[in-house]
């Protein structure tokens, strides 16, 4: 059995071992998935526009303006791609520099949620919490991703972190740099608030009210509010004022209600669900917290006078429970709550070893109930990933069956050590095998699956011919497409624009999808237009839409 006290270990050691995992999981593998649609693909698309057009103010896909988020992911993005292509000496900035700021971000959230632990419970509770929250699928998946949410939850817990310092350390407020650090949250709340818009105010208000009510502090009074407030409007709003002023100030005020205002009251975009879909969606998203989710709101229930668990609630059930009533669910919403569950997650599992006794029917009942998931969880994971191989990939190749071996085995055995309630090694088996497990699957199965990536098939035809000019698009116009041809890419809609736009524009080359393909070759013909398609047509799986797809890449003469 392995011994659940870690504190023997230096503080070095776990240093060392966090820092190592950290790297493994957010870094080696950013440069292994190709451009993601839609969402992803959108914001790198946005951001190479900014950089090409030197514009940093008025956001842009192609020639549409995205407004929908302020600017503060695509400077970041933009950033993060110049530097890596200005020290590598690049033409052209490489897919992983606009997902850096996401990994740099999860990064700094796991030290924060090791920070966060150790301060509130303790070095074992703070390693543990960390480690969870590392091998958290959604945590592991943002992270990989060039989008916004990363970024969010790394502000949010840093400002969470201040608080903590300001009410459970009581050297804090005599520490020198303490105010600079305060000062510092409300920098960085002001750049959360140019992250994902107004959301951080609401959080932050109601994290503070919900904790002054069930434990009877204000530690708002510390938080150098009149200086802090200053520079949060000064850090927040010239981008919204001068946009609002500015020749897109109608647009931007659309966007803002139909991205914000309407969510809150209707389902937008087709992200409708019913309340509890986040609590049941964490089977996967929030693996392997989830398997102690019931034991931890006893526990904490058991302990609701403890200010530690207050304060963790604090920033978790508000938002929660709001996300959860809201009509349009995204499983990212809750991201920025993890942390906070991975702590209490971990300091419930370190005092029952402390206290065998507290979750004395739980050991009994619950564990033995629980210990299936796991077990169950690997079977229909390794078959997924079996039927991914064989429905959109070459097969069953090696890698795939030790990407499905991995799961089962490492799922069965976690779930063996939770029936016979060896907390420690069910828990240490589970995060381990989700590390090994979503490291290999990111590295090896996407090359399996070459039938999803359309656009990689389509870019790499494109590079063998040595076609150096733009493209105009029918059919499939995904942005991961626009992304790999450029932002000169023209976006058509009908046979008739198409053929209008080849005659007044002397177009070369027409990407398209072979619903179009024959109405278009009748409709060239009577214009007069020769064209000539190149090479075979290429075939894939469309998974922005769930359709397969063929398309043509057409040369006109």
């Amino acid at each position: 059995m392995i011994n659940p006290n870690f504190t023997e270990y230096k503080n070095l050691h776990i240093k060392i071992l966090l820092s190592l995992l950290v790297f493994i999981c957010f870094f080696s593998s950013l440069n292994t998935i190709p451009p993601l649609d839609r969402d992803e693909s959108r914001y790198i698309q946005a951001t190479v526009q900014m950089v090409e057009s030197k514009d940093f103010i008025n956001i842009k896909f192609l020639d549409a303006p995205r407004l929908k988020k302020p600017p503060g992911i695509y400077w970041m993005q933009a950033l993060s791609a110049t530097v890596v292509k200005n020290i590598l000496f690049l033409e052209k900035a490489p897919l992983w520099s606009y997902r850096l700021p996401s990994a740099i971000a999860a990064s700094i959230s796991v030290w924060l949620t090791f920070l966060l632990g150790k301060l509130l419970f303790g070095r074992t509770q703070g390693f543990i919490a960390a480690l969870l929250l590392l091998s958290s699928p959604l945590v592991f998946i943002e992270s990989h991703i060039a989008k916004t949410d990363s970024a969010l939850m790394a502000c949010v817990l840093f400002i969470i972190y201040i608080f903590a310092k300001i009410i459970f350390d009581s050297k804090f407020k005599d520490n020198y740099y303490s105010k600079y650090l305060i000062l510092f949250a409300w920098l960085v709340m002001g750049f959360a608030f140019l992250i994902k818009g107004p959301l951080i105010i609401l959080f932050i208000f109601f994290m503070a009210i919900f904790f002054r009510i069930f434990s009877g502090i204000n530690f708002i009074k510390d938080c150098r509010i009149i200086t802090g407030f200053t520079i949060f409007l000064l850090i927040s709003l010239p981008w919204f004022i001068i946009i609002n002023l500015g020749a897109n100030s109608e647009i931007f005020v659309n966007s803002v209600k139909k991205d914000m205002l309407l969510k809150l009251v209707s389902v937008q975009e087709s992200h409708g669900a019913p309340p509890g879909t986040y609590f049941i969606s964490s089977i996967v998203t929030v693996w392997p917290i989830f398997l102690f989710i019931i034991p931890t709101i006893i526990w904490s229930y058991k302990n609701k006078h403890n200010k530690a668990i207050i304060f963790l609630l604090s920033s978790i059930l508000p938002a929660w429970v709001s996300f959860e009533l809201i009509p349009t669910k995204l499983l990212h919403y809750i991201l920025p709550l993890l942390p906070s569950l991975a702590i209490l997650t971990s300091a419930m599992l370190i005092s029952n070893f402390k206290n065998s006794s507290i979750l004395l029917f739980l050991d009994k009942l619950y564990l033995k109930i629980i210990s299936i998931l796991p077990a169950l969880g690997g079977i229909v994971i390794s078959i997924g990933v079996l039927y991914l191989a064989k429905l959109f990939g070459e097969g069953f190749t090696i890698s795939v069956f030790i990407i499905a071996l991995i799961y089962f085995l490492g799922s069965i055995f976690s779930g063996y050590y939770l029936f016979i309630r060896n907390y420690i090694n069910a828990l240490v088996l589970v995060i381990f095998t989700n590390l090994i497990a979503l490291n290999i699957t990111l590295i090896y199965l996407p090359h399996q699956l070459s039938k999803i990536w359309v656009t990689e098939k389509i870019y790499e035809q494109i590079q063998e011919k040595n076609i150096d000019t733009s493209f105009a698009l029918l059919g499939y116009s995904e942005p991961s497409l626009i992304y790999r041809l450029g932002s000169n890419t023209k976006i058509l809609t009908s046979n008739e624009e198409a053929i209008k736009f080849i005659l007044e524009h002397n177009f070369k080359y027409l990407i398209i999808e072979d619903s179009y393909l024959e109405e278009f070759k009748i409709m060239a013909e009577q214009n007069l237009v020769s064209i000539k398609l190149l090479d075979k047509k290429i075939t894939g799986f469309n998974y922005s839409n769930g359709k397969f797809i063929n398309i043509s890449i057409i040369h006109i003469i």
